[in-house]
């Protein structure tokens, strides 16, 4: 498999963000069209896609689906996508399993969309996956009243009554049912809207915002967290704005930019989030260029030197966001920051406080730790994929919560490593957790994940952090582990669900700094 199947396979929703430490609420509802079916059952299911459409091609396909899709693409939101499939009567094995292992049924209600027996059995089958398995089931109304659908009537229903020709009763019945349970669920109606442009970004950000993953979504604690952050950016106000997120390791700094990024780059015309790197040196000069590369260059701009480049600068409005800098790249920020105009802002990571205070940055938010409860919300939805425990594991996620600081990344890893253990495995987490005597609590939770890989997981683990492959070169150190390894694709979803990796806005395999700094000082073997 090449590398961009298998950094599809492993992440194709996303939004993963380098930080990763905390953990999203897998249950709470989207701004819109989004209803699913609740289930008091532990969460076990494998999702092999985030999002599946379903559409009538003649309707849709070359217009409204395809800015759709590539919309949700540009998200890194993972879709399944029907090309090749032979239509039928039925749907096939293939389609079945895709809706199954779905996260997200998106259903776009066109005028045709009931002129096929195909859509109409596979909108019974999502209505069944709401139903049994909690699939959430978002609609769009395109060109169609949802009452229509709902009743069966107008132009829509004539067309239903001629799919029906010829078919058993209990078959109409089926869709019929399954027709007046979707056209209930509130959705976007297009109709209600201006610019079909503006409706799909609506569209995609609420399917972005209810999906569970690591990064951009509904965090324990993050919206907050981002209210608090656009205070102190003044997001209104013409003022440039230099503000630093200062916190330990861990506690989800670039969780809280990462969404903050997410929610506001849009009032900016320029906008660069740098991710975390590992640095053998860096001067003001590289910094200065690697920022103007990253705000202009990625735009196809060619710059033919650097006055021209702060010149633009001066006569835009600019967000920039970085993590991992230090005091050098403290300085040059200050010097790049006398050319930002018109309200631009910088937002900056950092674990030395009085680095920013002596670089004369005073707008400073420190990230609290979290609540005895939110922790154990963190806690619980990494063990346990909901909000608390279930019956019988209440008193031990107490216990073993209790055993370490309530850093996010920590937490998170530590439920992540006792998902779908035994009761009997959990009794012995405090004799292992108290075995590792010389770690912080945070390096106890990832020193207990660490010790639960196979030899051949830890070994695929050690080779990603490997200098001689990190940054530019991940990529030839996957290509050479997927020729050669067991299995390479299982191997990385598996210390991604650990927490252990992540991926960068980029699509590069990413790592926290303290689980590289572990590995690095060999404190991981």
């Amino acid at each position: 498999m090449s590398l961009q199947g298998i950094l599809k396979s492993v992440w194709g929703k996303s939004r993963k963000d380098s930080d990763s430490s905390m953990y999203p609420q897998m249950a709470s509802s989207a701004p819109f069209s989004s209803s699913s079916s609740s289930s008091s059952s532990l969460s076990t299911r494998q999702y092999t896609y985030d999002v599946f459409p379903s559409f009538s091609g003649q309707d849709v396909r070359r217009t409204f689906l395809s800015h759709f899709l590539e919309g949700l693409k540009s998200k890194g939101i993972k879709t399944f996508i029907d090309n090749g499939i032979m239509r039928s009567e039925s749907i096939n094995s293939e389609l079945v399993r895709a809706i199954r292992e779905s996260r997200i049924a998106v259903v776009i209600l066109s005028k045709n969309y009931a002129s096929s027996s195909w859509c109409l059995n596979e909108l019974q089958l999502i209505m069944d996956c709401r139903a049994s398995l909690g699939q959430t089931v978002m609609t769009i109304f395109y060109d169609v009243e949802p009452s229509d659908v709902r009743k069966q009537t107008g132009e829509f229903g004539n067309t239903f009554e001629q799919t029906c020709y010829g078919k058993t009763e209990e078959e109409k019945q089926r869709w019929r049912q399954a027709l007046t349970e979707v056209a209930v669920i509130a959705g976007e109606h297009s109709d209600s809207w201006a610019s079909e442009a503006e409706m799909i970004e609506k569209i995609v950000m609420d399917v972005s915002n209810e999906l569970p993953s690591t990064d951009f979504d509904k965090l324990v604690g993050i919206e907050a967290h981002v209210a608090n952050m656009k205070s102190k950016i003044c997001l209104e106000s013409d003022e440039v704005k230099i503000v630093g997120i200062w916190g330990p390791a861990g506690i989800g700094k670039a969780t809280i930019a990462r969404n903050l990024y997410n929610q506001v780059s849009s009032y900016f015309q320029l906008k660069y989030y740098r991710e975390p790197v590992w640095k053998t040196g860096s001067n003001a000069t590289g910094l200065h260029n690697e920022l103007l590369s990253g705000m202009l260059d990625h735009r196809d701009m060619k710059i033919p030197h650097m006055l021209e480049a702060q010149y633009r600068l001066m006569h835009q409005r600019v967000l920039l966001v970085l993590d991992n800098v230090n005091t050098e790249e403290l300085q040059a920020l200050q010097n790049l920051s006398q050319y930002l105009k018109f309200g631009s802002k910088v937002i900056v990571m950092i674990e030395d406080i009085y680095a920013l205070r002596r670089c004369g940055i005073e707008q400073i938010y420190k990230v609290a730790f979290p609540s005895s409860d939110e922790a154990l919300q963190i806690f619980s939805y990494s063990a346990f994929g909901q909000s608390s425990p279930p019956r019988g594991y209440l008193e031990h996620a107490n216990e073993v919560t209790k055993l370490i600081a309530p850093f996010p990344l920590g937490l998170k890893i530590l439920g992540s490593a006792l998902r779908g253990k035994s009761k009997e495995e959990w009794t012995m987490v405090p004799a292992k957790l108290k075995s590792y005597l010389n770690d912080t609590d945070i390096q106890k939770a990832i020193r207990f994940a660490f010790d639960g890989l196979s030899e051949k997981h830890r070994t695929l683990f050690q080779s990603l952090a490997d200098s001689r492959y990190w940054g530019k070169n991940v990529n030839n150190a996957i290509y050479s582990l997927a020729k050669t390894d067991w299995d390479v694709e299982k191997g990385l979803q598996t210390l991604a669900d650990l927490a252990l990796i992540s991926k960068s806005a980029d699509g590069e395999i990413m790592m926290h700094d303290l689980i590289q700094s572990m590995l690095w000082s060999g404190r991981l073997r």
